[in-house]
């Protein structure tokens, strides 16, 4: 079982079968909702500088192949009962549709969830109208009728319906299945908002220990203010505004789903105690991991991308300082080997992984025909003209063999560019003729304090692991 504060870079399906049978709290999770989008996110560092680039965080799009085909066919015949009849009864409605695709994917998780779910834990899932209704047909296939406890609706207050073209009613809402394992065993904690006004001034009446009361009762019994819990919270949530409505909080990332973390506040206090255990196997930018560190929780996070596990690691620490090297990150390589490895069988996966988690630069969204720019990273020079100025450093990553060529490509990118450093990251060793023709960058140094490196650094992935770092100037944590 991973340890508490642990994000995990993987498949989530493949690492929830890792999980021990009912290990976990509570499930609180934001998924994919098949909107047949690709979501791309902004960079900003902490002094709010833009990207030159956007960065393409997931596709959220769906197609019947191989991969849905197969999850079908393991929940018809491994996993079977109710569940098994729900999905082929979906599936001669919805036939091999993108739709289907993306229930079967959910599906296969679901059972998952159920499984590693304490018997006195519960199951948020979040989800819009797109397909709340087929996944609630599912929940109750996999949880059962009677474990479903409440259709929570989100109430987003959207401010700029007036603006839409649509043709019908502007969508208010996202809406939050809740279910439960066990309806005779699982934790809630019931919560309470506070009086409104209205109610506050019918106490009246103050005691000669300075209590508010209200005498007006039945039978003239005194009901002291600070003796009523509140009102409890409903199953309509308000007053909790999207990033759509609210863009003045540092709270906001820039990811292109992100919910507050208000709103994942009031599910973790609800359902788990104090030191539980909170999973999000879709942890996008870590609004439930941090709603559950904020409230003395322990917590898992799951994410397919590299970028993802290695920017929220860096989001959380800004929210929490003093957890710093305290986040462990698994599923990424931890040794040479596995490096080597990951380039050769996967490029793509390795130039993320090596932007992002190895010089912690802002990795472009374009694959090919970047440039030669596969990351880049701002440094603070200090005030030119009473204004903060900046440096830039950009990055390639070349998983496989390079030739003398690349790196003088690579010197014409940099100047292109206008950047002052330039990491060319490999993992074979460079020529001498290669390193000549790095040094004829020459040496940039810092206007506002000492230091001195090479302008074009050829940067092996084995001295990662050997502790020895790119020589670069000083640079702000940047997240999401």
């Amino acid at each position: 079982m991973h340890q508490n504060r642990t994000l995990i870079r993987g498949d989530n399906l493949t690492e929830m079968r890792n999980f021990p049978d009912e290990c976990v709290d509570l499930i609180a999770t934001d998924p994919p909702f098949n909107s047949k989008r690709d979501y791309f996110i902004l960079y900003h560092d902490e002094h709010g500088q833009e990207p030159d680039v956007l960065v393409k965080a997931f596709a959220d799009t769906w197609k019947w192949g191989n991969a849905a085909e197969e999850a079908y066919r393991e929940l018809q015949i491994e996993v079977g009962g109710q569940v098994g009849d729900t999905i082929e009864g979906l599936r001669k409605f919805l036939n091999e549709t993108p739709m289907m695709a993306y229930l079967v994917m959910m599906a296969i998780r679901l059972v998952e969830m159920h499984r590693i779910l304490n018997p006195t834990g519960s199951l948020y899932l979040h989800c819009d109208p797109t397909a709340s209704h087929y996944l609630k047909i599912i929940l109750d296939s996999v949880f059962g009728v009677d474990n479903f406890r409440r259709e929570i609706i989100w109430n987003l207050e959207t401010a700029s319906g007036y603006k839409s073209k649509v043709k019908g009613f502007i969508r208010g809402h996202d809406v939050i299945l809740y279910y439960v394992k066990d309806f005779d065993k699982f934790v809630f904690n019931k919560i309470y908002q506070p009086h409104k006004p209205e109610y506050i001034k019918r106490f009246k009446k103050v005691d000669e220990h300075g209590r508010h009361y209200r005498d007006d009762r039945p039978g003239g019994r005194r009901q002291y203010l600070d003796e009523t819990p509140g009102v409890a919270l409903t199953d309509v949530w308000s007053g909790i505004m999207s990033f759509q409505q609210n863009t003045n909080t540092d709270e906001i990332t820039g990811y292109p789903t992100q919910k507050p973390i208000e709103l994942y506040e009031p599910i973790i206090e609800a359902s788990s105690d104090t030191g539980g255990l909170v999973l999000d196997p879709f942890c996008g930018c870590g609004t439930t991991l941090m709603a559950a560190e904020s409230l003395d929780r322990q917590w898992i996070g799951i994410d397919l991308t590299y970028l993802a596990t290695g920017a929220v690691k860096l989001q959380i620490e800004k929210y929490f300082p003093q957890l710093l090297n305290q986040i462990k990150i698994t599923g990424t390589p931890e040794n040479e080997q596995q490096a080597l490895e990951l380039a050769r069988t996967n490029p793509f996966n390795f130039e993320e992984w090596a932007v992002t988690h190895v010089l912690k630069f802002k990795a472009n969204a374009k694959k090919v025909a970047d440039g030669g720019i596969d990351g880049t990273m701002k440094f603070p020079l200090g005030k030119i003209q009473g204004k903060q100025a900046f440096g830039t450093a950009i990055a390639q990553v070349k998983g496989g063999s390079y030739t003398l060529g690349h790196i003088r490509d690579f010197r014409t990118a940099m100047q292109d560019a206008k950047a002052d450093i330039g990491v060319f990251l490999v993992t074979k060793p460079p020529s001498q003729k290669m390193l000549a023709e790095a040094a004829k960058a020459k040496t940039y140094e810092h206007p506002s304090y000492e230091f001195t490196a090479p302008c074009l650094q050829i940067y092996q992935i084995q001295d990662y692991y050997n502790g020895i770092l790119p020589k670069l100037p000083h640079a702000e944590k940047s997240v999401l």
